[in-house]
């Protein structure tokens, strides 16, 4: 969900949790929990929540992309992901707020304006 930002014309910041993943180099992925891992973003795609998910090339791990409404519900996400939840993965919860034409590529990042 988007955070109200100051353009006066209604214009909703977009904003956006980013999981990285972190690989954990003695806990091998099987077929099976990168199935059950498939399977979970399968449902956040079916959900609306999931933007754009895959591994990343340079290290060991990955990059989830969520659209949700807090960053309680991201992190939610994150514990419930079967890498996470069977100890393969480790991850960062990061926010991104995303620079384009709308907000003349200046999000607004003041303390305390996208909670």
């Amino acid at each position: 969900m988007a955070a109200a930002s100051n353009h006066s014309d209604g214009y909703q910041e977009a904003k956006y949790y980013l999981i990285f993943l972190h690989s954990i180099p003695e806990r091998p992925l099987s077929r099976e929990v990168v199935d059950l891992h498939a399977a979970h973003l399968a449902e956040l795609d079916d959900s609306g929540k999931l933007v754009m998910a895959g591994p990343l090339l340079e290290r060991a791990g990955g990059l989830i992309v969520l659209r949700t409404g807090s960053v309680a519900e991201a992190m939610a996400i994150a514990e419930e992901d079967p890498l996470v939840r069977g100890a393969y993965q480790t991850y960062e919860l990061g926010t991104w707020l995303m620079s384009n034409r709308q907000n003349d590529y200046r999000p607004n990042i003041q303390p305390g304006s996208h909670k």
